[in-house]
Order: C-alpha cells, then structure tokens, then sequence
C-alpha cells in the first residue's frame, strides 16, 4: 500500500480538531535510504502518543458499495477500495463480479469511481505517472489495473506474463520501492516468491526475479536477541510497506507482513546483491502498519463492518508504528474471537499494544498515515 509520494498540488482539508486548517497540501514520506541492519542497538524509546479521535468521513452503505479494504493517497486525493462481495479468486456466475474504487476527499466529497472486475486487494499510488495502481484476486487467478488519477481516461488492465503465479496464488499489496513496482505473492502453494517485481508494458505486467523467498535465510531481529540465523516458513505473505527514516530502527527498509505467521519481515538493499532480511516475531497477528512521519498528521483506516472510511486524529509520534491488530487472522486464532483494534508495534521487541482512541467505534483493516505540514 505504501508507495513513495511527493507534493503535488494543493488542497482544502475539511478536517475539525487539531487539522482544522486551511490551504493544505499533503506531503507523502521523507525520502528513505537503504537500511543498515547492523544499526540496530541503542534505540530510545519512544513516548506513547495520547487519546486519538476517530470519525467516519465515507459510507459506502448509501451507495451501495461494501467491504473497503485498501487505501492510498496522492496530493490531497484518497483512494478507496470496495470489493463489494467479490470471492478472492474473482466473481463467477452467481456471485458479484466488481470492485469499486472511489476517489474522495477528507470530507467525504466523492470525485470520482472506477469499476474493475475482481476482488481488489491492493492500491497503492504511483506519482511519477499520476496514477493508482491496483491487484486483484489474493488467492488466484489474479491481475492489475492502472487507474488515471486526474483524467476521466480509461482503465488499463495487465494480466501477468506466468499463469499460474510461481507460488501458486494470486497477489495482493503493492508498493513502489525506490521507483520499481513490488506487489506480495499472497496464498503461496506450498511456497515459492514471498513477493515479486514487476513491469508494466502493453497489457502485460512482466514479473522479474523474486527478491526473497517464503523460504528464505532472515536474521531474528527480536531484541534481545542471539541474532540468530532460520529459514523463513511463511504461510500468509500479506501487507508491505517503506520503513521511513523517522523510524527508530529499520528505516529505509522495506517491510512485509505476514498476517497469519505474525512476522514482520525487513529487507534492507531490496533485490541486490547486499540485501539482508531480518524477521521480526510479533505478539500478535497484524494488518496493514503505517509510520507516523510527523507530529501533524492522521490516520486513516477502513472498517469492513461498518463498510465505511475513518479519519483518527490526535498527537502521533513521528516514528510510531501504528498498525492494525487482526488476531482473528493469525493462524492459531484466539478463542473466544477477538475483534480488530488499533495497535503499535515495539519494533525493538515485536511486542504489539493496544491504542486508546475514543468517539467513532470502529474496526481498523487497511490503514496509512497521511501527513500534512504546519
């Protein structure tokens, strides 16, 4: 979901509280350097951030749309997905058949929906061509779709160059790491690529070679640690995203979650002959996670059961690994279930605690953080 954006035009924020200002632009994450691994001792800790407020800014009830699931951003714009009850292999007779995709602002204004066919997964934005680029069907028969952000052009949809997919499943997050596209190889049977590079060209999206495998050699980044040397097992390759550099620890890294191992996976030097991967173990199964990058910000999730969009507000931490805790989709669930929450993620100790939030209920599933400048 996280990609690398940059300023690009400006906006009006209909944001109450603490972001009530006017004449904004959104600005995306300070430009990241490949992560040195070795650095990783000595790290302050940080301060908790307060009570945040949540409020919901979109419905989908009303339009008839259900199930947002990703979220991105360019310049001032939001981007949603609905996948309206799409099965993850893709609608067949019988069942829906397309995802919604809306663009909105922080007010809930709708500027515009696109209609593509699948279960849409992953979203993430691609500035350099002012576009959003979009996977569908996590567990087969998948594929991607460009969508102009600021034209009424048409979609464009690429199937990939291998089918089947070399793990044996279909695809979900996306993120532009370093100007190359990166999307998760999801539902891997057995195994295979933890994640693949791709290239867009003619209505083919080219997948280069992997740059790690679900089997791969990572280093045990829990502290404290022997910083001990196992073979990656995963099972649920899910979410990723770009370790910022007000991160205390793997910044310029890029991160993979693996929702159902509950392991965070960092790759410094993604895809070159230095990479290195360090697992971090988690106390609880995790979603989407998204780095505060300033003190003037907000998070924005979505709530599958409310079918809605949420703005939370409030003083984040810049460097503060938010995340949104799913123990229901570890793969050893909890009994009774527990339901989603908002959380933080120690990334000294792969501990994961709970956020104190009030006003709008919700249940976090997707989420980013969106900074804004004084």
């Amino acid at each position: 979901m996280s990609g690398t954006w940059s300023i690009r035009r400006g906006a009006r924020w209909g944001l109450a509280g603490a972001l009530a200002v006017t004449s904004l632009a959104i600005v995306g994450p300070a430009s990241v350097s490949e992560a040195s691994p070795a650095r990783s001792r000595a790290i302050p800790a940080r301060t908790p951030a307060t009570t945040l407020s949540a409020r919901t800014i979109l419905s989908g009830t009303s339009h008839g749309w259900s199930s947002p699931d990703d979220l991105t951003h360019i310049g001032s714009d939001l981007f949603v997905s609905f996948q309206n009850g799409v099965p993850s292999t893709g609608g067949t007779t019988g069942t829906p058949t397309h995802s919604t995709i809306v663009k909105f602002t922080s007010d809930g204004r709708i500027e515009q929906t696109w209609q593509l066919t699948g279960k849409c997964d992953g979203l993430t934005a691609d500035t350099v061509h002012d576009r959003v680029i979009a996977t569908v069907n996590e567990d087969g028969n998948s594929s991607l779709y460009t969508i102009p952000a600021e034209s009424h052009a048409p979609v464009s949809h690429y199937a990939y160059d291998a089918a089947p997919l070399p793990h044996g499943g279909g695809t979900d997050s996306i993120t532009i790491y370093h100007g190359r596209i990166y999307v998760v190889a999801s539902a891997p049977s057995p195994s295979g690529p933890a994640l693949y590079e791709v290239s867009l060209h003619s209505g083919i999206a080219h997948l280069a070679a992997a740059p790690f495998y679900d089997s791969s050699l990572a280093t045990v980044a829990n502290l404290p640690s022997t910083h001990a040397a196992v073979n990656l097992a995963l099972t649920d390759p899910d979410s990723s995203t770009v370790v910022p550099n007000q991160s205390p620890r793997f910044r310029g890294s890029f991160m993979l979650t693996a929702q159902g191992d509950q392991q965070a996976i960092f790759a410094a030097h993604l895809g070159g002959a230095r990479q290195q991967l360090q697992v971090l173990n988690l106390s609880q199964s995790v979603d989407d996670t998204a780095f505060a990058t300033s003190a003037h910000g907000a998070l924005i999730t979505t709530d599958s059961t409310a079918q809605s969009v949420v703005l939370i507000t409030g003083a984040l931490t810049p460097g503060t690994a938010f995340t949104s805790v799913t123990p229901g989709n570890a793969n050893t669930p909890p009994s009774p279930a527990v339901p989603n929450y908002l959380g933080r993620i120690d990334l000294r100790t792969g501990a994961v605690s709970a956020v104190s939030t009030a006003g709008q209920a919700f249940t976090p599933h997707a989420l980013i953080f969106v900074p804004i400048p004084n």
